[in-house]
């Protein structure tokens, strides 16, 4: 059995993480889980929230918005419609988008806006 894994987050921008981890919890639709080496195949539609890969003792976070994941054989595929990790979004950024959204008038866009910021916030809260 593999001491690793490997995980791949692709959005239609950009391939936001691909690496090795020791383990990863996702944002599963009914809440958060983890994989770790060796886990049953399974495939599980995901939620806004944040991703959390443990490697070499670092805990690296990307925030996605929403999607499915893949696992098999110790490789793990998200597909999300966008996302960010901490570098590339700042905090004051993340509060600025919060602030945009929450102006807007009530409508489901603004639902949507107002997780994608509230998740970019989570990303650099410890």
């Amino acid at each position: 059995m593999s001491k690793e894994l490997t995980l791949t987050v692709i959005s239609p921008d950009k391939i936001l993480y691909q690496g090795k981890a020791e383990s990863v919890i996702l944002p599963g639709s009914v809440g958060y889980f983890g994989i770790l080496p060796g886990h049953a195949t399974l495939v599980s539609q995901l939620d806004f929230g944040l991703i959390k890969l443990h490697t070499a003792g670092k805990e690296f976070r990307i925030a996605i918005d929403g999607g499915f994941c893949e696992v098999r054989n110790d490789q793990i595929r998200v597909l999300t419609e966008g996302g960010d990790s901490e570098d590339d979004l700042s905090h004051d950024h993340a509060v600025e988008l919060l602030d945009e959204a929450e102006a807007l008038p009530s409508s489901k866009d603004k639902e949507i806006l107002l997780k994608k910021a509230k998740v970019r916030i989570l990303l650099h809260e410890r």
